[in-house]
C-alpha cells in the first residue's frame, strides 16, 4: 500500500515530552488444565500505539482539523510523519479523532491517539 499523504509541514511534530507509546498486544494466552499457560503470537506485524499532545494556536488547530477531515477522510487513511521516538519518517494512522481543549490564552491542547503501522 503506497502512502502519499504527508503530515502538514506547518504543524509541529509531537514531542517526546508527554508522549506515551506501547506495542499492541501480539500474543494469545491460553490457560491449561494443568501446568503453565501457553502463549503464541497472534500475528507477526505489530502496530505501536502513541498518545501525544500538541499545543496549537487557533490557525494551526484549524489546519489539523482540516487535515483529519479532508486529507485523512476522518482518520481512515494513513499518513507519513516523523516518528517522535526515532526521528525516522514512518507510516501512521489516527486511532481516535483528535481531542481538543481550549484555554483562555487562545491556545488549544490537542491530544492525538496514533498507531504506527508495521
Amino acid at each position: 500500500m503506497s502512502v502519499a499523504i504527508e503530515w502538514p509541514s506547518q504543524l509541529p511534530i509531537p514531542k517526546i515530552d508527554g508522549l506515551s507509546a506501547q506495542y499492541e498486544r501480539a500474543t494469545i494466552r491460553t490457560e491449561m488444565d494443568a501446568g503453565p499457560a501457553k502463549t503464541r503470537r497472534r500475528f507477526t506485524a505489530v502496530p505501536k500505539s502513541f498518545t501525544c499532545s500538541l499545543i496549537l494556536r487557533e490557525d494551526k488547530r484549524a489546519l489539523l482539523d482540516a487535515f483529519y477531515k479532508d486529507s485523512l477522510g476522518f482518520g481512515t487513511l494513513r499518513f507519513l510523519m516523523k516518528n517522535p521516538q526515532t526521528g525516522n519518517k514512518e507510516t501512521f494512522r489516527m486511532k481516535e479523532p483528535p481531542s481538543e481543549n481550549g484555554n483562555d490564552g487562545g491556545l488549544w491542547d490537542v491530544t492525538l491517539s496514533l498507531e504506527r503501522m508495521p
